[in-house]
């Protein structure tokens, strides 16, 4: 990297490190605050609330990261500006388009960190720090198990599962019931329990029952002790797709659901759909933020911090009340479920090219 790149990264590095680490500090405290008499009731351990805030904080990146990066991006251009730097770099023949390529680097960095938390890390500590919070004031019964109905059409399995376990993928009291192509039943599978070991499902102490091309019996049940099931393609995310708020799964979990559910009702589609594209659209927020407070901050040094602050401020949380207006309409099927979440994104993107442009 050149001299001027390195200095202009550097230049925006430092504020936004000692920003992430100060909103990290203000949401632990904000949430202690709330969740304090509930820890305190339950005389959870300072060790276990430590476990808490890290499975709780990648959930919050999303939202902490644009925040922190937009006043960085603040904060360092307009001291940039305030000490004429961009004015003697344009003297020099720089253009604007080379002073803003280290801002917008940084962004596309942090759309990358945030994208993989958000996909791989976000959603699934955050249901185990959900799932934390109600073990501290609830029998453990009540935290993981869960009583779920699971249809695979592709493959022609319906489950019924009394119990599901979502530590060990341990299920109890389950009825499979393998279909045929035009909807009868060809076996049923009932089973106490059944275990997730080695990447397939093993049933135990159950019996299994056959039945005609007419859907009547076959014959007596036959009972088996442990039965190895090579054979079924559902995997326990599949099962915890049903359990979980669409708040607490990846994009790939939304797709796959989707697509497995297509004998849902067109409206809960639909729902599900605006989840996936926003879970996808979120990252980008951080390009957004970029390209909003390059020409605010460059502004800032000369027409006073305040006025360029609360200008950025208020686009930014104008982005969110479109994204938030645009998503509702689109779960209200007013709309295509894609422009919910990526309408917002677009909009503030050719209004932040524009901005960026005008600055020459």
């Amino acid at each position: 990297m050149k001299i001027l790149p390195r200095y202009l990264f550097n230049n925006l590095l430092s504020p936004l490190v000692y920003l992430l680490v100060a909103f990290t500090l203000l949401f632990i405290i904000g949430d202690l605050m709330d969740t304090a008499s509930d820890f305190l009731d339950a005389g959870t351990r300072p060790l276990e609330i430590v476990y808490y805030y890290s499975l709780r904080l990648p959930s919050m990146v999303i939202m902490i990261v644009p925040l922190c990066l937009l006043l960085a991006v603040l904060y360092s251009l307009s001291q940039l500006t305030r000490h004429s730097e961009i004015t003697a770099m344009r003297a020099c023949g720089i253009s604007i388009y080379r002073i803003v390529r280290p801002y917008l680097l940084m962004s596309l960095l942090c759309l990358i960190f945030t994208a993989g938390v958000n996909e791989y890390t976000g959603p699934k500590f955050a249901y185990r720090a959900d799932q934390f919070v109600k073990q501290q004031t609830h029998s453990e019964e009540d935290v993981y198990q869960k009583q779920i109905a699971f249809k695979n059409p592709n493959a022609g399995h319906v489950w019924y599962i009394k119990q599901f376990d979502t530590r060990s993928f341990t299920m109890g009291g389950i009825k499979l019931v393998q279909q045929r192509e035009d909807g009868t039943d060809q076996v049923m599978y009932n089973v106490k329990k059944a275990r997730w070991l080695d990447a397939r499902w093993w049933f135990e102490d159950g019996e299994i029952q056959t039945y005609d091309e007419k859907g009547n019996l076959a014959g007596p049940a036959e009972p088996f002790q442990t039965l190895e099931m090579r054979h079924l393609p559902e995997v326990p995310e599949d099962f915890m797709g049903e359990i979980k708020d669409p708040a607490y799964q990846s994009s790939m979990e939304l797709w796959k659901y989707i697509q497995t559910h297509q004998f849902l009702s067109p409206e809960t589609l639909t729902k599900y759909e605006v989840d996936f594209h926003h879970r996808l659209s979120m990252p980008f927020v951080c390009i957004i933020i970029s390209m909003i407070g390059i020409p605010v901050g460059a502004h800032t040094g000369r027409k006073g911090a305040f006025a360029g602050i609360m200008l950025a401020l208020s686009m930014f949380f104008g982005f969110y009340a479109l994204q938030f207006t645009l998503e509702y309409l689109a779960k209200q099927m007013f709309i295509a479920p894609w422009v919910g979440p990526w309408g917002s994104i677009i909009t503030f993107s050719i209004i932040g090219a524009i901005m960026i442009h005008r600055m020459r």
